[in-house]
């Protein structure tokens, strides 16, 4: 049975360039995106991860 390693990411102040690096940077290690929270720029945005162990 595959296990994982989850990580939660929260950020209020990036913008869409600065979220696209982010989620470029983080799947170039092994991290897949699962989930998101928050849309509205100035609001707080929660991304949710895993990956394999």
């Amino acid at each position: 049975m595959t296990q994982w390693e989850y990580r939660i990411v929260e950020n209020s102040d990036a913008s869409y360039s600065q979220i696209t690096e982010m989620l470029n940077d983080l799947g170039s290690q092994g991290w897949e995106l699962v989930s998101t929270k928050g849309k509205k720029p100035g609001k707080l945005k929660v991304f949710y991860f895993k990956r394999a162990l």
